[in-house]
C-alpha cells in the first residue's frame, strides 16, 4: 500500500495547513505567546507529526517527490512571514546593530540604551534584549544586518533575508547528498524540519547565515579533495560563518586535512584580518571590566556569566556544589572545556584517516553535537547547525 500510494500531497497538506493556523493565531492574538502559547505549541507538533510521517513514509519505501517537497517548503516558509517575531526578540537587536551601523556607529562602541545614541532612537530600540550591552555578534553578522537596514527597519525583512539563505542552504544540502551518495529523499530531514521553519521564517535567527556559509565551506572543500590548485573558497566561507557565530570553528579539525597548507593558513588569517578594522575602531572589549563595550566585550559576559536550558552542565553543576557555587560553576566549565577538547581531538585523527565525503560529513556532525551536550546556554536556534548534518 505504501509503494502504490503517493501519500506526500497529505503530508504536505496538513504541514501547510499547521503553518497558516500559525499565521491566523499570531494575527489574532497578536503573538505566538502568552495566551497563544498552548495553540502554538498544538500546531507546531502538528507540523512536527506531519514532518515525521513524510520521513517514515520515505524511508519505508515511499516515492520521493523533489518538487512537492520544494514547494511545500517554501509555502511553508512564506506563510510565517506573515507572523512577527514573538517567540524570540534577537531580530530587534539585528534591526538595532544595522541601524546604526548604516550611520556610521559601530554597534560594539556603545550599549543600546546609551545616551549617546539618543539621536538614532527608533522604535525597534526599544525591544533590544540585554540593552544594556553594545552587540555581542560578530562582523560577518553585522555585514548582513547592515545591508538589511539599507532596505528598511521592518522584522519582515531579516525574515525574508533569513528565509532565503535557508532555501540556498538546503540547495547546498542536496548537493553534498549527491557527493556522498546519499538518497535525496533524506533532504526532506532539514527542509520541511519545524524547527528550521519556524525559527528561521518566524525568528529570523542569523543561524540561517552561518548555516550557509559551513556548509558551502565543506562542500568546496569536498568538491576539490587533493588537487594541485585548491580553491580557497573552502577556508574564506569558514572564516566568514566563524564571524557570524563561532560555532563552525569546530569544524576545523574536519577540514584541516582536506586542506592544503595554503588554505590552513588562510583560515585563522582571514579571520584575525577582518575582527582587526571592527577591534581598532570600538576597542577590543577584553580588559575584564565586563561593561559590554568593544568587540567582545559583550561576548566576554556572554561566556562567562551566562548560563540556560543547559544539559551536562547542569548536571556536573549540582553534582559539584550547585549553581550558586561560584567553584563548582568553574569546575564545571573546566570538565565540560575539557570534554569538548578531547571530542575535537578525537575527531581531528578520525578525520585523517576518512577520505569519503559520506564519512567527512559525518565526523562534522559529532563535535557539533558534543557543544549542544555540553553547552552552559542553550537556545533551540541552537540545533540548526546540526540539523543541517
Amino acid at each position: 500500500m505504501v509503494r502504490h500510494t503517493n501519500l506526500f500531497p497529505l503530508w504536505s497538506a496538513v504541514s501547510l495547513l499547521a503553518y497558516g493556523a500559525l499565521v491566523i493565531v499570531d494575527r489574532t492574538n497578536g503573538s505566538l505567546r502568552g495566551r497563544a502559547v498552548p495553540q502554538t505549541i498544538f500546531l507546531y507538533l502538528v507540523a512536527f507529526a506531519a514532518y515525521a510521517a513524510a520521513v517514515l513514509w520515505l524511508e519505508r519505501g515511499g516515492s520521493w517527490s523533489a518538487s512537492w517537497a520544494w514547494a511545500t517548503a517554501v509555502l511553508c516558509r512564506l506563510l510565517l512571514l506573515f507572523t512577527t517575531p514573538s517567540l524570540s526578540d534577537d531580530v530587534y537587536r539585528y534591526i538595532w546593530d544595522g541601524h546604526v551601523a548604516v550611520n556610521g556607529v559601530s554597534p560594539y562602541a556603545f550599549a543600546v540604551n546609551d545616551a549617546a545614541l539618543d539621536f538614532l532612537a527608533v522604535p525597534q530600540r526599544g525591544l533590544v534584549n540585554n540593552a544594556w550591552m553594545a552587540s555581542h555578534y560578530l562582523p560577518a553578522a553585522q555585514l548582513l544586518f547592515s545591508a538589511a537596514a539599507l532596505i528598511g527597519r521592518n522584522p519582515i525583512i531579516l525574515q525574508g533575508i533569513m528565509v532565503i539563505l535557508d532555501l540556498l542552504a538546503a540547495a547546498v544540502i542536496a548537493n553534498l547528498l549527491k557527493l556522498a551518495t546519499l538518497p535525496a529523499r533524506r533532504l526532506l530531514l532539514y527542509l520541511w524540519n519545524p524547527l528550521v521553519i519556524v525559527e528561521v521564517a518566524h525568528g529570523a535567527h542569523l543561524d540561517a547565515w552561518m548555516v550557509l556559509l559551513t556548509l558551502l565551506a565543506v562542500q568546496a572543500a569536498l568538491a576539490r579533495p587533493d588537487s594541485g590548485r585548491q580553491s580557497l573558497l573552502s577556508p574564506i566561507f569558514l572564516a566568514l560563518a566563524t564571524l557570524t557565530k563561532l560555532l563552525p570553528a569546530l569544524l576545523s579539525p574536519v577540514l584541516f586535512w582536506r586542506w592544503s597548507w595554503l588554505q590552513r593558513l588562510l583560515y585563522p588569517v582571514l579571520t584575525l584580518m577582518l575582527l582587526l578594522p571592527f577591534g581598532l575602531q570600538a576597542g577590543w572589549g577584553l580588559d575584564r571590566t565586563l561593561n559590554g563595550r568593544g568587540l567582545f566585550g559583550a561576548l566576554l559576559i556572554y561566556s562567562s556569566q551566562w548560563k540556560f536550558n543547559s544539559g551536562i552542565f547542569y548536571a556536573l553543576e549540582r553534582l559539584l556544589g550547585g549553581e550558586n557555587s561560584l567553584a563548582a560553576t568553574t569546575a564545571a566549565k573546566g570538565l565540560v572545556a575539557g570534554g569538548m577538547l578531547l571530542v575535537l581531538l578525537v575527531v581531528f585523527l578520525l578525520a585523517r584517516k576518512s577520505d569519503a565525503p559520506r564519512a567527512t560529513l559525518r565526523l562534522a556532525a559529532v563535535p557539533l553535537m558534543a557543544y549542544i551536550l555540553l553547552t552552559p546556554t542553550y537556545h533551540p536556534w541552537y540545533l540548526l547547525i546540526l540539523l543541517a548534518f
